[in-house]
Protein backbone atom coordinates (compact mmCIF):
# COMPACT_ATOMS: atom_id res chain seq x y z
CA UNK A 1 0.00 0.00 0.00
CA UNK A 2 2.85 2.12 -0.27
CA UNK A 3 2.61 5.49 -2.49
CA UNK A 4 -0.78 5.92 -1.44
CA UNK A 5 -1.59 8.87 0.87
CA UNK A 6 -4.91 9.26 2.68
CA UNK A 7 -6.27 12.62 4.11
CA UNK A 8 -8.59 13.01 6.56
CA UNK A 9 -12.41 15.40 5.03
CA UNK A 10 -12.51 18.51 6.77
CA UNK A 11 -16.26 19.94 7.04
CA UNK A 12 -16.87 23.65 7.56
CA UNK A 13 -20.08 24.43 8.87
CA UNK A 14 -22.01 27.89 7.82
CA UNK A 15 -22.40 28.80 11.30
CA UNK A 16 -17.95 28.76 10.77
CA UNK A 17 -18.61 30.66 7.81
CA UNK A 18 -20.58 33.42 9.63
CA UNK A 19 -18.07 34.09 12.44
CA UNK A 20 -15.73 34.32 9.80
CA UNK A 21 -14.45 38.41 9.14
CA UNK A 22 -12.28 40.26 7.53
CA UNK A 23 -9.29 41.31 9.64
CA UNK A 24 -9.94 44.94 11.22
CA UNK A 25 -5.95 46.25 10.49
CA UNK A 26 -6.49 45.65 6.64
CA UNK A 27 -6.75 48.87 4.76
CA UNK A 28 -9.52 49.35 2.66
CA UNK A 29 -9.25 49.69 -1.13
CA UNK A 30 -10.16 52.28 -2.99
CA UNK A 31 -11.50 51.89 -6.19
CA UNK A 32 -10.47 54.77 -8.66
CA UNK A 33 -14.13 56.33 -10.37
CA UNK A 34 -12.85 57.49 -14.34
CA UNK A 35 -15.22 60.36 -15.90
CA UNK A 36 -17.57 58.69 -18.43
CA UNK A 37 -15.95 59.86 -21.87
CA UNK A 38 -18.79 60.38 -23.58
CA UNK A 39 -20.91 63.52 -21.58
CA UNK A 40 -24.48 63.68 -20.47
CA UNK A 41 -25.32 66.88 -23.17
CA UNK A 42 -24.19 64.42 -25.60
CA UNK A 43 -26.18 61.24 -25.01
CA UNK A 44 -29.08 64.00 -24.76
CA UNK A 45 -28.63 65.45 -27.79
CA UNK A 46 -28.08 62.12 -30.03
CA UNK A 47 -31.08 60.56 -28.44
CA UNK A 48 -33.78 62.14 -30.55
CA UNK A 49 -32.09 60.93 -33.94
CA UNK A 50 -33.26 57.60 -33.45
CA UNK A 51 -36.51 58.57 -34.72
CA UNK A 52 -34.06 59.44 -38.20
CA UNK A 53 -32.54 56.39 -39.16
CA UNK A 54 -31.02 57.95 -42.20
CA UNK A 55 -29.59 60.76 -40.29
CA UNK A 56 -28.22 58.95 -37.60
CA UNK A 57 -26.36 56.70 -39.95
CA UNK A 58 -25.00 59.85 -41.43
CA UNK A 59 -24.04 61.33 -37.54
CA UNK A 60 -22.26 57.98 -36.71
CA UNK A 61 -20.01 57.76 -39.56
CA UNK A 62 -18.94 60.98 -39.34
CA UNK A 63 -17.88 60.69 -35.64
CA UNK A 64 -16.25 57.55 -36.13
CA UNK A 65 -13.86 59.33 -38.54
CA UNK A 66 -13.58 61.92 -36.18
CA UNK A 67 -12.45 59.78 -33.47
CA UNK A 68 -9.81 58.13 -35.16
CA UNK A 69 -7.17 59.79 -32.62
CA UNK A 70 -9.14 59.61 -29.55
CA UNK A 71 -7.71 57.29 -26.50
CA UNK A 72 -9.34 53.53 -26.60
CA UNK A 73 -11.77 54.04 -24.08
CA UNK A 74 -13.01 57.23 -25.47
CA UNK A 75 -13.56 55.00 -28.85
CA UNK A 76 -15.28 52.28 -26.73
CA UNK A 77 -17.93 54.41 -24.85
CA UNK A 78 -18.69 56.06 -28.49
CA UNK A 79 -18.94 52.93 -30.63
CA UNK A 80 -21.15 51.61 -27.77
CA UNK A 81 -23.36 54.53 -27.92
CA UNK A 82 -23.51 54.60 -31.53
CA UNK A 83 -24.32 51.22 -31.75
CA UNK A 84 -26.89 50.99 -29.45
CA UNK A 85 -28.83 54.11 -30.97
CA UNK A 86 -28.92 52.28 -33.84
CA UNK A 87 -29.64 49.35 -33.02
CA UNK A 88 -33.12 51.20 -31.30
CA UNK A 89 -33.53 53.72 -34.45
CA UNK A 90 -34.20 50.29 -36.48
CA UNK A 91 -36.83 48.56 -34.49
CA UNK A 92 -38.44 51.80 -34.17
CA UNK A 93 -38.34 52.53 -37.97
CA UNK A 94 -39.25 48.59 -38.68
CA UNK A 95 -42.58 49.29 -36.34
CA UNK A 96 -43.31 52.64 -37.83
CA UNK A 97 -43.21 51.02 -41.42
CA UNK A 98 -45.40 48.24 -40.31
CA UNK A 99 -48.17 50.59 -38.80
CA UNK A 100 -47.77 52.65 -42.00
CA UNK A 101 -48.22 49.81 -44.61
CA UNK A 102 -50.68 48.84 -42.26
CA UNK A 103 -53.57 51.85 -42.42
CA UNK A 104 -52.34 53.95 -45.35
CA UNK A 105 -53.40 52.57 -48.80
CA UNK A 106 -50.96 51.65 -51.08
CA UNK A 107 -51.30 52.41 -55.15
CA UNK A 108 -53.72 49.34 -56.60
CA UNK A 109 -52.00 46.44 -58.19
CA UNK A 110 -55.26 46.19 -60.43
CA UNK A 111 -57.30 48.65 -61.64
CA UNK A 112 -60.70 48.98 -62.24
CA UNK A 113 -61.41 48.89 -65.90
CA UNK A 114 -59.28 48.01 -69.30
CA UNK A 115 -57.82 51.34 -70.72
CA UNK A 116 -55.88 49.86 -73.36
CA UNK A 117 -59.37 48.59 -74.59
CA UNK A 118 -61.11 51.87 -73.82
CA UNK A 119 -58.81 53.86 -76.02
CA UNK A 120 -58.60 51.64 -78.96
CA UNK A 121 -60.18 53.59 -81.87
CA UNK A 122 -61.21 50.47 -83.68
CA UNK A 123 -60.91 46.70 -83.61
CA UNK A 124 -60.11 44.16 -86.23
CA UNK A 125 -63.08 43.82 -88.91
CA UNK A 126 -63.50 39.81 -88.44
CA UNK A 127 -64.28 37.54 -90.25
CA UNK A 128 -61.50 38.26 -92.41
CA UNK A 129 -62.76 38.25 -96.42
CA UNK A 130 -59.65 36.26 -97.38
CA UNK A 131 -57.06 33.64 -95.36
CA UNK A 132 -54.53 35.61 -93.53
CA UNK A 133 -50.89 34.31 -93.15
CA UNK A 134 -49.18 33.88 -89.66
CA UNK A 135 -47.93 37.30 -89.49
CA UNK A 136 -51.17 38.65 -90.22
CA UNK A 137 -52.91 36.48 -87.34
CA UNK A 138 -50.40 37.61 -85.34
CA UNK A 139 -50.56 41.41 -86.14
CA UNK A 140 -54.51 41.30 -85.79
CA UNK A 141 -55.40 38.70 -83.30
CA UNK A 142 -52.76 38.94 -80.21
CA UNK A 143 -54.68 42.46 -79.59
CA UNK A 144 -57.67 40.54 -78.76
CA UNK A 145 -55.79 37.89 -76.27
CA UNK A 146 -55.50 38.48 -72.40
CA UNK A 147 -53.91 37.36 -70.06
CA UNK A 148 -56.06 35.61 -67.35
CA UNK A 149 -55.23 35.38 -63.08
CA UNK A 150 -57.08 34.55 -59.78
CA UNK A 151 -57.34 36.98 -57.92
CA UNK A 152 -56.14 37.31 -54.61
CA UNK A 153 -56.37 39.63 -51.37
CA UNK A 154 -53.06 40.59 -50.09
CA UNK A 155 -52.72 40.63 -45.84
CA UNK A 156 -51.33 43.78 -45.77
CA UNK A 157 -53.17 46.18 -47.79
CA UNK A 158 -56.00 43.78 -48.48
CA UNK A 159 -55.87 44.65 -52.39
CA UNK A 160 -56.47 42.32 -55.28
CA UNK A 161 -53.61 40.93 -56.80
CA UNK A 162 -52.39 38.16 -59.40
CA UNK A 163 -51.46 35.02 -58.27
CA UNK A 164 -48.65 33.20 -59.76
CA UNK A 165 -50.57 30.72 -61.81
CA UNK A 166 -51.92 32.16 -65.13
CA UNK A 167 -53.61 31.37 -68.26
CA UNK A 168 -54.98 33.08 -71.74
CA UNK A 169 -58.21 34.25 -72.62
CA UNK A 170 -59.76 35.94 -75.82
CA UNK A 171 -62.23 38.77 -76.63
CA UNK A 172 -65.66 38.13 -77.26
CA UNK A 173 -67.30 41.57 -77.65
CA UNK A 174 -66.89 45.42 -76.56
CA UNK A 175 -69.60 47.49 -76.44
CA UNK A 176 -70.77 50.40 -74.52
CA UNK A 177 -71.43 48.82 -71.36
CA UNK A 178 -67.94 46.64 -71.01
CA UNK A 179 -66.07 43.26 -72.40
CA UNK A 180 -66.99 40.08 -72.49
CA UNK A 181 -64.09 37.29 -72.59
CA UNK A 182 -63.84 33.71 -72.65
CA UNK A 183 -61.06 31.72 -70.91
CA UNK A 184 -60.96 27.98 -69.28
CA UNK A 185 -63.00 27.47 -65.93
CA UNK A 186 -59.89 25.85 -64.52
CA UNK A 187 -57.68 29.01 -65.01
CA UNK A 188 -59.59 30.57 -62.10
CA UNK A 189 -61.12 27.58 -59.97
CA UNK A 190 -58.66 25.03 -60.49
CA UNK A 191 -59.34 21.68 -60.57
CA UNK A 192 -61.74 21.26 -57.53
CA UNK A 193 -64.77 23.06 -59.20
CA UNK A 194 -68.22 23.24 -57.46
CA UNK A 195 -71.19 24.21 -59.33
CA UNK A 196 -72.76 25.94 -56.39
CA UNK A 197 -69.87 28.15 -56.47
CA UNK A 198 -70.72 32.03 -56.16
CA UNK A 199 -69.65 34.77 -58.81
CA UNK A 200 -65.93 35.45 -57.91
CA UNK A 201 -63.40 38.11 -59.59
CA UNK A 202 -60.48 37.27 -61.60
CA UNK A 203 -57.45 39.71 -62.49
CA UNK A 204 -56.78 40.72 -66.79
CA UNK A 205 -54.35 42.39 -68.48
CA UNK A 206 -53.50 42.72 -72.02
CA UNK A 207 -50.25 43.54 -74.30
CA UNK A 208 -49.31 46.66 -71.74
CA UNK A 209 -49.50 44.34 -68.75
CA UNK A 210 -51.66 46.78 -66.50
CA UNK A 211 -54.07 44.25 -64.62
CA UNK A 212 -57.70 45.21 -64.37
CA UNK A 213 -60.35 43.83 -62.64
CA UNK A 214 -63.05 41.28 -63.85
CA UNK A 215 -65.97 39.57 -62.42
CA UNK A 216 -66.74 36.26 -63.58
CA UNK A 217 -69.92 36.11 -64.69
CA UNK A 218 -71.01 32.85 -66.52
CA UNK A 219 -68.81 29.02 -65.59
CA UNK A 220 -70.20 25.81 -68.13
CA UNK A 221 -71.28 23.35 -65.86
CA UNK A 222 -70.34 20.44 -67.92
CA UNK A 223 -67.22 21.92 -70.25
CA UNK A 224 -64.23 23.80 -69.36
CA UNK A 225 -65.40 27.37 -70.28
CA UNK A 226 -65.46 30.68 -68.22
CA UNK A 227 -66.66 33.47 -68.70
CA UNK A 228 -65.30 37.33 -67.66
CA UNK A 229 -66.79 40.65 -67.77
CA UNK A 230 -65.24 44.13 -67.34
CA UNK A 231 -66.87 47.64 -67.34
CA UNK A 232 -65.85 49.88 -69.35
CA UNK A 233 -65.02 53.72 -68.31
CA UNK A 234 -65.02 55.28 -71.78
CA UNK A 235 -64.54 54.89 -75.18
CA UNK A 236 -66.65 54.21 -78.12
CA UNK A 237 -65.62 51.24 -80.27
CA UNK A 238 -67.41 48.10 -80.83
CA UNK A 239 -66.39 44.36 -81.55
CA UNK A 240 -68.09 41.37 -81.61
CA UNK A 241 -65.57 37.75 -82.48
CA UNK A 242 -67.23 35.35 -84.70
CA UNK A 243 -68.09 32.34 -83.30
CA UNK A 244 -70.75 30.43 -85.60
CA UNK A 245 -71.88 27.08 -86.35
CA UNK A 246 -71.17 27.52 -89.73
CA UNK A 247 -67.32 27.97 -89.16
CA UNK A 248 -66.82 24.83 -87.24
CA UNK A 249 -63.44 23.45 -87.53
CA UNK A 250 -62.97 20.43 -89.82
CA UNK A 251 -60.50 17.65 -89.76
CA UNK A 252 -57.01 19.01 -91.28
CA UNK A 253 -57.92 22.62 -91.35
CA UNK A 254 -55.02 24.69 -90.39
CA UNK A 255 -54.85 26.55 -87.17
CA UNK A 256 -53.52 29.30 -85.09
CA UNK A 257 -53.19 29.37 -80.88
CA UNK A 258 -52.21 32.74 -78.95
CA UNK A 259 -51.58 32.26 -75.29
CA UNK A 260 -48.88 32.50 -72.67
CA UNK A 261 -46.82 29.00 -72.28
CA UNK A 262 -44.33 28.84 -69.82
CA UNK A 263 -44.61 32.93 -69.04
CA UNK A 264 -43.80 34.10 -72.91
CA UNK A 265 -46.89 35.91 -73.28
CA UNK A 266 -48.59 36.10 -76.54
CA UNK A 267 -46.62 33.09 -78.29
CA UNK A 268 -48.44 32.42 -81.82
CA UNK A 269 -48.27 28.90 -82.36
CA UNK A 270 -49.63 26.82 -85.46
CA UNK A 271 -51.25 23.40 -86.42
CA UNK A 272 -53.61 21.10 -87.34
CA UNK A 273 -56.99 20.08 -86.34
CA UNK A 274 -56.26 16.21 -85.60
CA UNK A 275 -59.86 14.80 -84.58
CA UNK A 276 -62.53 16.04 -83.87
CA UNK A 277 -65.06 14.06 -80.87
CA UNK A 278 -68.17 16.10 -79.96
CA UNK A 279 -67.59 19.28 -78.10
CA UNK A 280 -63.29 18.60 -78.10
CA UNK A 281 -60.91 18.85 -80.61
CA UNK A 282 -57.54 17.67 -80.65
CA UNK A 283 -54.99 19.77 -82.60
CA UNK A 284 -51.12 19.68 -83.39
CA UNK A 285 -50.75 22.92 -82.40
CA UNK A 286 -47.98 22.96 -79.50
CA UNK A 287 -49.37 24.37 -76.10
CA UNK A 288 -47.75 24.10 -72.78
CA UNK A 289 -48.83 25.38 -68.67
CA UNK A 290 -49.85 29.26 -69.73
CA UNK A 291 -51.83 28.35 -72.85
CA UNK A 292 -54.93 27.20 -71.26
CA UNK A 293 -57.97 29.11 -71.99
CA UNK A 294 -56.13 30.58 -75.30
CA UNK A 295 -58.05 30.89 -78.20
CA UNK A 296 -57.95 28.45 -81.39
CA UNK A 297 -58.35 30.59 -84.45
CA UNK A 298 -58.95 29.39 -88.18
CA UNK A 299 -57.45 31.52 -90.65
CA UNK A 300 -59.94 33.72 -91.21
CA UNK A 301 -59.78 35.65 -87.42
CA UNK A 302 -63.12 33.36 -86.48
CA UNK A 303 -62.69 31.41 -82.86
CA UNK A 304 -62.87 28.17 -83.63
CA UNK A 305 -62.01 26.34 -79.78
CA UNK A 306 -60.70 27.33 -76.26
CA UNK A 307 -57.59 25.38 -75.36
CA UNK A 308 -58.10 23.21 -72.20
CA UNK A 309 -55.33 20.58 -72.03
CA UNK A 310 -52.62 18.83 -72.85
CA UNK A 311 -51.06 15.26 -72.77
CA UNK A 312 -47.40 15.71 -70.89
CA UNK A 313 -44.97 13.82 -72.54
CA UNK A 314 -43.15 13.97 -68.50
CA UNK A 315 -46.74 11.42 -67.67
CA UNK A 316 -46.60 9.93 -71.41
CA UNK A 317 -43.13 9.71 -72.95
CA UNK A 318 -44.95 8.54 -76.25
CA UNK A 319 -47.28 11.50 -76.04
CA UNK A 320 -46.61 14.05 -79.39
CA UNK A 321 -48.78 17.05 -79.79
CA UNK A 322 -51.86 15.64 -78.47
CA UNK A 323 -53.52 19.05 -77.56
CA UNK A 324 -57.15 19.63 -76.88
CA UNK A 325 -59.18 22.80 -76.68
CA UNK A 326 -63.24 23.46 -76.41
CA UNK A 327 -65.11 24.07 -79.59
CA UNK A 328 -65.80 27.32 -79.45
CA UNK A 329 -69.93 27.20 -80.47
CA UNK A 330 -70.52 25.77 -77.89
CA UNK A 331 -70.41 29.35 -76.21
CA UNK A 332 -73.74 29.87 -78.51
CA UNK A 333 -76.00 26.96 -76.45
CA UNK A 334 -77.22 28.79 -73.75
CA UNK A 335 -78.02 25.68 -71.26
CA UNK A 336 -75.38 23.94 -69.11
CA UNK A 337 -73.79 27.55 -67.35
CA UNK A 338 -74.07 28.38 -64.15
CA UNK A 339 -74.62 32.20 -64.61
CA UNK A 340 -73.80 34.95 -62.05
CA UNK A 341 -74.84 38.87 -61.45
CA UNK A 342 -75.95 39.50 -65.07
CA UNK A 343 -73.95 36.69 -66.66
CA UNK A 344 -76.93 35.74 -68.96
CA UNK A 345 -77.89 38.88 -70.01
CA UNK A 346 -74.20 39.23 -70.76
CA UNK A 347 -74.33 35.47 -72.75
CA UNK A 348 -77.45 36.12 -74.72
CA UNK A 349 -76.58 39.60 -76.13
CA UNK A 350 -73.05 38.53 -77.62
CA UNK A 351 -75.05 35.62 -79.33
CA UNK A 352 -77.88 37.55 -80.58
CA UNK A 353 -74.55 40.02 -81.93
CA UNK A 354 -72.83 37.23 -83.61
CA UNK A 355 -75.98 35.64 -85.34
CA UNK A 356 -76.62 39.21 -86.40
CA UNK A 357 -72.76 39.44 -87.88
CA UNK A 358 -73.33 35.85 -89.64
CA UNK A 359 -76.51 37.19 -91.58
CA UNK A 360 -74.13 40.20 -92.68
CA UNK A 361 -71.19 38.91 -93.89
CA UNK A 362 -70.86 37.27 -96.70
CA UNK A 363 -70.02 33.67 -98.16
CA UNK A 364 -66.66 34.53 -99.15
CA UNK A 365 -65.58 35.55 -95.22
CA UNK A 366 -66.37 32.51 -93.68
CA UNK A 367 -65.27 29.06 -94.60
Amino acid sequence: MSGVLFMEKIVISPAEVAETQVPADQPTRWEPKLVPAVPQWAKWTLAPLVLILPLLCLVAIVLRVAMRGLPPRTRHEWTSLLATLLIVSGIVSSAATVVVFSFAPLPSVAGAGLSELDEQAQFPNLPAAMSMSAKDVSEKLKPLVAVISPARRSWLTHEEMPTASFGAGTLLQANADGYLFVTARHVIDGPAWNAAKAGSRALIAMASGTWGTADVVARHRRLDLLLLWVPREKGSATFVQPVTKATSPSEGENVFVIGHPEGLRFTLSTGIVSRLNGSIIQMSAPVSPGNSGGPVFDDRGNLVGIVTSMVDKHGDPNAENLNFAVRADALLEDSGWEFASFGHKRLSDYVTRDEALEKTVPAAGRQ
